[in-house]
């Protein structure tokens, strides 16, 4: 019988030298940046625009990766004592990227430079038009680049750069250009940087993954308390599941669900690493909580009608939330969805909407777009807005799509696991492997041939419970009642590191089952 370390090697498809590699926590195996051309120039050039004092503001994005990218510039240059102006855009009545209205109004605020983080590289004539006012407009952004840039001062992007074969976050470009300014690392900055990538879900290989490593790194030695604030549960070891699942999300819901200008409070929290900063903390942590409220009541209160091939939906007023609606719905119902918000334009339907492997969105939107005024996306994801007259027109021709384009389901990889392995010592071998994400998925593991006698119900007869050896525990949540027409099954699961009373444990976490 393999190892556990054998048998993820093999899952991996990594030799042991390849595994060695992936324990690198040095900072000098970073790509210098020098690697983005001119980097040293712009350091000159902002330099040169805070000796004569001109008047510098941030425009960034509403999402994790443009909020960590403001907070770095933000932070960079107060170390210089050097305070500019910022500015987090609204979803709902700015959009995507610097709008000519917003230029209007930097203009007469006096503003001189521009700096675009997360945004800008597609904005051909917003840039045009704020060089016809003699505003200078600097891009750090890593989206993806059209036909011709803009006529930028000057343009930070991974793809004009040889840093590698993997996008990097903004908030990643944001920090390179931090390191080039300062002469040094800086490891909030980084940190910061570490949870973009994570958040806008970069390739976790090469230098990505040595980002989030150092990260994780510094965040557990120096515990910046803006960060380590906003983990509910602390952790022996803070991992990036802690970035994704509880910081991330936190951060994502101010740019989904406030509009007003209180939202720029949430880079102002990352500012100064404040330990008195719990005002703002609050705030957040509210936020999140009416998020996950508003996504449960949207969800369960919206009329569907499951017989059709795609789920299709109107809620009202919550465009920040369509897209996590639509992912609830996705796996509920295991169909194409679209979830439409009504805007503050009576006539205008703004959608998100999410798929799998088989029917394509940005295809499906291709041959709708007769029907659309706007649309983009991904194959599985994808955004767009329609007139509320083609609403009838859309679900028709939509679900004709999704009959002819069926999901094709995945054969989904397992690492074979024992309850022998169900241990401290196998646990902290498999996180070794880690961090997990993008490119690099954390693993789903089996246990063959298990009795389901062994289960023990909890009182609500929702969860079942069974023992492993001495600090091993199996835990299936919400189960599947079909379970008790076997004898023996495989289950698939997750490993979690779990404390109580003071004692460390190792849950196998049953994500399903399959009959024997």
């Amino acid at each position: 019988m393999k190892s556990l370390f054998e048998r993820l090697l093999d899952y991996y498809s990594l030799n042991k030298d390849e595994y060695n590699a992936l324990q690198c926590e040095d900072e000098s195996k970073l790509p210098s940046y020098l690697v983005f051309p001119k980097i040293e120039e712009i350091v000159e050039y902002f330099n040169s625009a805070i000796k004569e004092s001109k008047k510098i503001l941030i425009y960034g994005d509403y999402d994790t990766d443009g909020i960590m990218s403001l907070a770095i510039m933000t932070n960079l240059f107060s170390k210089v004592n050097y305070n500019p102006g910022f500015y987090m855009p609204s979803r709902e009545d700015d959009g995507y990227g610097l709008t000519k209205e917003n230029i209007d109004i930097f203009y007469k605020l006096g503003y001189q430079i521009i700096l675009c983080v997360d945004n800008g590289i597609s904005l051909i004539n917003e840039i045009d038009y704020a060089n016809s006012l003699g505003i200078e407009v600097v891009i750090f952004d890593h989206h993806t680049i059209l036909d011709k840039l803009p006529n930028a001062k000057y343009i930070i992007h991974p793809s004009l750069s040889s840093i590698g074969e993997y996008n990097i976050s903004a908030g990643m470009v944001s920090f390179y250009f931090s390191w080039a300014f300062l002469g040094y690392i800086d490891h909030y900055l980084l940190t910061l940087a570490s949870i973009s990538t994570i958040s806008d879900m970069m390739i976790l290989k090469s230098y990505n993954r040595l980002i989030v490593k150092l990260g994780l790194k510094y965040i557990n030695e120096e515990k910046f308390s803006s960060i380590y604030n906003l983990i509910d549960k602390k952790y022996e070891t803070i991992s990036e599941d802690n970035f994704a699942l509880e910081i991330a999300p936190k951060i994502n819901s101010i740019g989904r669900l406030i509009n007003s200008n209180t939202r720029f409070n949430v880079v102002k929290y990352f500012l100064n690493d404040d330990k008195l900063n719990f005002k703002r903390l609050n705030r957040i942590n509210e936020t999140n909580t009416k998020r996950k409220e508003l996504i449960s009541e949207f969800s369960s209160s919206l009329k569907i009608n499951e017989n059709e091939s795609a789920i299709i939906t109107i809620i009202q007023e919550a465009e920040g939330l369509a897209g996590l609606v639509a992912n609830n719905l996705l796996n509920k119902y295991d169909k194409p969805v679209v979830v439409f918000s009504t805007t503050k334009q009576e006539n205008i339907l703004k959608g998100s909407a999410r798929s799998k492997n088989g029917f394509n969105i940005v295809k499906a939107f291709n041959s709708l777009k007769y029907l659309l005024l706007t649309y983009g996306g991904h194959d599985c994801a994808g955004g767009l807005s329609i007139k509320k007259e083609d609403y009838d027109k859309f679900v028709k021709e939509f679900n004709l799509l999704a009959n002819e384009h069926k999901f094709i389901e995945e054969h989904k990889e397992v690492v074979p696991l024992y309850l022998s392995d169900l241990n401290l010592e196998d646990y902290n071998l498999y996180r070794s492997f880690g961090p997990f994400g993008e490119g690099f998925k954390k693993p789903l593991f089996v246990i063959k041939d298990f009795p389901v006698a062994s289960f023990i119900k909890s009182k609500d007869d929702k969860h079942l419970f069974a023992k492993a050896n001495g600090n091993g525990k199996i835990v299936y949540f919400n189960y599947n009642h079909d379970i008790y027409k076997y004898r023996y099954i495989d289950i698939i699961g997750e490993l979690t590191r779990n404390t109580f009373n003071g004692s460390a444990y190792i849950q196998f976490l049953i994500r399903d089952f399959n009959a024997k």
